[in-house]
């Protein structure tokens, strides 16, 4: 029994701590964005753990403008299409609505553990899984 308390003073103060941190965290990300009202986006314009800007429609879409995929076809404005989009899209603003929705899945996706992840591998480019050595 003189055992027991100890470890259960340690355990709730564990538990404690990490819902403190925990909520700490999420009010820190409460107060970051990753996009904002009134400004203007590029086409494909990537928001990590939501999505790509489609300028045309004004929102954000799991997949690239015109991504191509055999089987499917092209990706532009959330559907798949037979053709690619051959409009030149300019910037385009999102409205507010768009905005806050990107941002709470931004938020959801946690973009500080994205960008640990991220930053964890390797950079290299095309090419690097075979090294040659001079006279191979």
């Amino acid at each position: 029994m003189e055992f027991l308390i100890p470890s259960i003073i340690i355990v709730a103060v564990g538990l404690g701590l990490v819902v403190f941190f925990n909520a700490l965290h999420n009010r820190r990300l409460a107060s970051m964005s990753a996009v904002n009202p009134g400004v203007e986006y590029p086409n494909n314009h990537h928001v990590l753990g939501v999505g790509y800007y489609h300028a045309a429609s004004q929102r954000w879409f799991p997949q690239p403008w015109n991504e191509y995929r055999e089987g499917r076809g092209y990706y532009w404005n959330g559907m798949w299409n037979t053709t690619p989009d051959q409009r030149m899209v300019l910037k385009s603003t999102p409205s507010v609505a768009e905005v806050e929705r990107v941002n709470a899945e931004w938020r959801k996706a946690d973009p500080e553990r994205a960008r640990r992840f991220w930053d964890s591998v390797e950079h290299e480019g095309f090419g690097t899984a075979i090294r040659r050595s001079e006279g191979s």
